[in-house]
């Protein structure tokens, strides 16, 4: 039912899941021809985006039901706070020091995507919360998996983060996240189905401007 479930949802947020993981973005990070300086811009604002995406988690942990969801929220919080911390030592390796990430400027189409998450959170449910992040989660390990497998151009200056999104641990991690998804989704009606797709839809369509924030920087 998972990988159905999951692929319903990509299929009905089409043309935006298209537009997502094929974005321009993604396709210049691929070829390693994207301008350092939006790939700095996006490092600088996925910081912000990170911080929030924690945001949502300590709300999911109040929005858990039982203590089994409690456990898969608390080992996401870990792993994510982990990934924080590389992706500050990864920022420094792009020039962008850990006091500069302290006092950036949220731009406007990170202010929309993480208020929307953490909106869906406190006026929904846990599925509806993580309807919200899940096109982050599935959508980044699909297009690190597809770049890790094309003929890119060697010495590649972002193949670090090519290689991050498409290792096995991430990989494995997305999967226990659809697993979690569609658990909390198989008891849903009708009604509350259709609003689960229009939040994931939504979602996606955010993440298409989070990228094009990138270029337009």
């Amino acid at each position: 039912m998972k990988n159905n479930f999951i692929q319903t949802l990509i299929q009905k947020s089409q043309p935006h899941w298209h537009h997502y993981v094929e974005h321009d973005f993604v396709q210049q990070l691929g070829q390693g021809i994207l301008p350092l300086s939006s790939f700095q811009y996006y490092l600088k604002q996925d910081y912000l985006y990170l911080f929030h995406y924690n945001r949502a988690l300590a709300l999911a942990m109040f929005k858990a039901e039982n203590f089994a969801q409690m456990r898969d929220i608390h080992q996401a919080i870990e792993v994510l706070l982990q990934e924080i911390q590389l992706h500050i030592d990864f920022c420094r390796e792009w020039g962008i020091s850990e006091q500069e990430l302290l006092t950036l400027d949220e731009d406007p189409a990170c202010v929309a995507y993480t208020r929307y998450v953490l909106d869906c959170g406190m006026t929904g449910g846990l599925a509806e919360l993580y309807a919200a992040i899940a096109p982050c989660a599935i959508g980044y390990a699909e297009i690190g998996l597809r770049l890790s497998q094309q003929n890119i151009a060697p010495n590649n200056p972002y193949q670090k983060w090519i290689d991050s999104y498409a290792s096995q641990s991430f990989q494995t991690a997305v999967e226990k996240y659809k697993d979690f998804l569609t658990a909390l989704c198989q008891d849903l009606n009708a009604k509350q189905l259709a609003n689960i797709q229009h939040i994931f839809t939504t979602a996606t369509r955010m993440e298409v401007a989070f990228w094009q924030m990138g270029l337009d920087h």
